[in-house]
């Protein structure tokens, strides 16, 4: 993965080069005692830097609009990390409705099984809600649910599984829910944030 790869950098240096870029073409209009050589060099810099940063920040959000997916070898990544739990039970659940949370899901549960050799419980379900937001808001993301995800085991799990997600540039985050059993890994797969 390249530096230049993740929207939040790439949305940054865009914003930072137009205003800079701007505010050099509004100080260049403004200002008169430059030389006209001088002046035509600086325009020229302001303008290219506005520009670059325009078409950063449209790449940043053409990055933040691409379908979340695994390919092959992420797939494999995964099944590996997952064949490494041999006494889990994994679930995969879908919590949008839309085709490319569906393919995810899907990528998912068949990493899962080439990783423990059966195949997890699949179905879909409403969005999980946000804990401690009023009023409560739909999770977004992969959600990987522990009966606890802050024990020694669950953190174990969760990192590992999250990991090998979060290579995959699929935004992940962790929740707990006491009723389940300590042997389950809930997969839930969410709105792409």
């Amino acid at each position: 993965m390249t530096l230049f790869a993740d929207p939040w950098i790439l949305n940054g240096l865009g914003i930072l080069l137009a205003a800079v870029g701007g505010a050099g073409l509004l100080a260049l209009f403004i200002a008169t005692p430059f030389r006209p050589a001088v002046k035509r060099s600086v325009g020229v810099i302001c303008a290219t830097m506005a520009l670059v940063g325009g078409l950063l920040l449209a790449r940043a959000e053409a990055v933040r609009d691409a379908d979340r997916d695994l390919d092959p070898a992420q797939q494999a990544n995964l099944a590996r990390v997952v064949s490494q739990i041999p006494d889990a039970r994994f679930e995969v659940f879908t919590a949008h409705p839309d085709s490319e949370t569906r393919s995810l899901a899907a990528k998912v549960a068949d990493a899962v099984k080439a990783g423990t050799g059966k195949a997890p419980a699949v179905a879909d379900i409403p969005p999980l809600m946000q804990k401690g937001v009023v009023p409560p808001l739909p999770q977004k993301g992969v959600v990987v649910v522990l009966r606890d995800a802050e024990g020694d085991r669950g953190r174990a799990l969760a990192t590992t599984i999250t990991r090998a997600l979060m290579a995959a540039r699929v935004a992940c985050i962790t929740d707990d829910e006491p009723t389940m059993d300590d042997r389950t890994v809930r997969i839930v797969v969410g709105e792409k944030p």
